[in-house]
């Protein structure tokens, strides 16, 4: 049986390098995101957190925080993006329901949730 990426996320490095140098950046106090314009049919994440948000405990619960609160608002986003977020330092202080507000008002600037 071979192996199939997960079609909602991005796992190459160049796909994170194209977002950081060609995409649109915006943030806040816990997350800085960055969006591309794709021609896919659905909107695709990456997630970086750096060793300097914590020790690994600490940046995987930040990781599982982010991509629940995608799950829960991938309905509401318009497709044709490639969306790499940032966990910030203060990222690792933040509940469940935070991270999904924080993230929510970031796609809003952003323009790329569905009117």
């Amino acid at each position: 049986m071979s192996y199939q990426p997960h079609p909602e996320r991005l796992k190459k490095s160049w796909e994170f390098q194209r977002a950081y140098k060609k995409g649109k950046k915006y943030w806040d106090a816990y997350f800085v995101i960055y969006v591309y314009n794709t021609q896919l049919r659905q909107p695709r994440l990456g997630i970086t957190v750096s060793k300097k948000v914590g020790k690994s405990v600490q940046r995987n619960r930040v990781k599982r925080l982010i991509r629940e609160a995608f799950r829960m608002l991938k309905l509401e986003l318009q497709q044709h993006y490639d969306i790499v977020v940032v966990g910030r330092n203060a990222a690792c202080s933040l509940s469940a329901h935070q991270v999904r507000d924080s993230l929510y008002k970031l796609f809003n600037r952003a323009s790329i949730l569905k009117k």
